[in-house]
């Protein structure tokens, strides 16, 4: 996939941009949308993306600006702008900055816009493809594919297809983010993970020169992870100065890292072949699993598990089914023993106890989305719901989430008991239905049309309805936008405007929060026209 940037100060022009092609199905992944100049330089610089696609004029930084910062940053990415204005001097400017094209709005139409990327997108795939063959390359092709040395040897030199049998030392990157068997339950539509590679690449080759340690490979194990093959200078001959000095080059990388995002940073002192290494990691990557148990980012030894002692005592046996039974009884402590085994296996850094009770409980809560309403706050169960609360990349707040969760069903089955609304609150929830398109209905108005103060209503709706009255009117709304979407193709504009949103930025804003998608991700997914990675204003 070809990694692409958008960047247009006018929302609706950038909103076409966006959905003028299927950039998914032609093999481009966005990385960002931005109206702001700045944010797209600080996206750029996280992701790297291999295409910017930019408006010239804009206020703050311009396009010229931008690519200049791009340039002089050392991305060598490629460019087309497009500008509302035909300005000599703007093409000018554009050809010496190096950019590919230069294209009128007014001239904006999606066949030739596709010709264009698709182009581009030659170009870059070619020049990917002059650079395939490197050590750093190959060296991963044989960690990855388990590719045999010997298929590279009539294309490199002696000395260098002797670089693909020698034997190095190791670091490997862990990136703390929300580990993968979470995704399966809560799934929200998030940023594509950020890449590291550039910024650790360029860490370790600063630290390499002082430590007598040489660079020899940097590449990514998954989106998640990276690999530094390291060779040690020669001079060091004993076992415990290599050990002391490979421990202090990975103290500094850990450092240097930890001060851009979290992670745990894995050193091996022991030597061996990239291929070596790469049934090693498979055989011992099971400790990256417990770097998520860490309350904070921890450089640690990457270990041959067949030499350490494990608890070979399984946690106490839970079913999902037997969780669904406890949260249905209403059994609290039975489902606070379940907690406290989970806050049991956090203090003593036991992730298989942590994953066996986490996975189990979710997946009870999870058979509950689709199947419980609320009957008198209208509200649907959703695991997404609430979830941006929480620090899901921290295994406490993993738990305090599931607790919230549990919590809210319990309040939902409850409401079936309760006796119905007063007449005043129904009243007002009438009025509410009625008038959600209005964006210039609050609380207050809502308050005023019952004829009551709005503090009292507040009080009120809240003890009856369990949620504010705000939180209900968007509510309501976002139930109205969820089925416009269903029903026809229309503009995010357009469902903001008919229900009640005063902008499409806050329309967006408020969707996400209570559905965990953007609009244009909810409209892509009930339309069955794929999920996208995107950054949306």
């Amino acid at each position: 996939m070809i990694k692409v940037l958008l960047v247009d100060d006018e929302y609706l022009a950038l909103q076409y941009l966006e959905n003028i092609i299927d950039w998914q199905y032609y093999g481009f992944e966005l990385v960002g949308v931005t109206t702001n100049p700045e944010q797209a330089f600080s996206i750029y610089k996280r992701y790297r993306p291999e295409l910017v696609i930019s408006d010239v004029r804009m206020p703050g930084k311009s396009g010229l600006e931008l690519v200049n910062a791009i340039r002089e940053y050392g991305g060598n990415t490629h460019i087309l702008f497009l500008s509302a204005y035909k300005s000599f001097d703007y093409v000018t400017q554009a050809i010496r900055l190096g950019i590919d094209d230069y294209l009128l709005k007014s001239d904006l139409e999606e066949e030739s816009f596709l010709k264009k990327i698709l182009n581009l997108k030659e170009v870059i795939h070619k020049e990917k493809a002059k650079d395939q063959y490197t050590i750093s390359s190959i060296l991963e092709e044989i960690f990855q594919k388990d590719q045999p040395e010997e298929r590279y040897k009539k294309i490199l030199s002696e000395n260098a297809y002797i670089r693909l049998h020698k034997k190095y030392y190791f670091l490997l990157l862990n990136q703390k983010v929300i580990p993968r068997f979470l995704e399966k339950y809560i799934s929200r539509e998030e940023m594509p993970i950020a890449s590291y590679e550039y910024e650790f690449k360029d860490i370790c080759q600063r630290y390499g020169e002082p430590a007598n340690i040489q660079v020899a490979a940097i590449f990514p194990v998954n989106e998640r992870e990276y690999l530094a093959v390291l060779d040690m200078n020669p001079g060091m001959v004993s076992q415990k100065e290599i050990r002391d000095n490979l421990f202090y080059y990975a103290r500094k990388v850990f450092q240097e890292m930890n001060q851009k995002d979290t992670f745990h940073l894995y050193f091996c002192d022991q030597k061996m072949s990239v291929r070596q290494f790469g049934s090693f990691y498979e055989e011992n990557k099971g400790q990256l699993s417990q770097g998520f148990m860490k309350k904070e980012a921890q450089l640690l030894e990457l270990r041959d598990q067949g030499k350490l002692t494990t608890d070979s005592n399984e946690p106490k046996s839970v079913t999902s089914e037997e969780i669904i039974k406890m949260i249905r009884g209403e059994k609290k402590s039975e489902i606070k023993q379940c907690i406290q085994t989970i806050r049991k296996s956090i203090e003593d850094e036991d992730f298989f106890s942590y994953f066996w009770y986490v996975k189990h409980i979710l997946e009870a809560v999870s058979a509950f989305e689709g199947s419980l309403s609320g009957e008198k706050s209208w509200r649907s169960f959703s695991m997404v719901e609430g979830s941006n609360n929480y620090d899901l990349k921290d295994p406490s707040g993993v738990t305090a989430f599931i607790e919230f969760k549990i919590h809210e069903i319990w309040l939902m089955l409850r409401e079936k008991e309760k006796t119905p609304y007063s007449e005043v609150i129904l009243k007002a929830m009438s009025y509410i239905q009625a008038n959600y398109d209005n964006p210039e209905m609050t609380a207050a108005s809502v308050a005023d049309s019952v004829g009551i103060s709005n503090s009292w209503l507040s009080t009120k709706f809240k003890e009856e309805v369990r949620i504010g009255v705000s939180d209900f009117i968007n509510n309501i709304r976002i139930e109205q936008a969820k089925q416009m979407f269903a029903e026809k193709d229309y503009m995010v504009y357009e469902v903001s405007e008919q229900t009640g949103f005063t902008s499409s930025q806050y329309f967006s804003r408020i969707f996400k929060e209570y559905t965990g998608m953007t609009p244009n991700q909810y409209r892509r997914k009930i339309t069955g026209a794929g999920e996208k990675n995107e950054t949306e204003e």
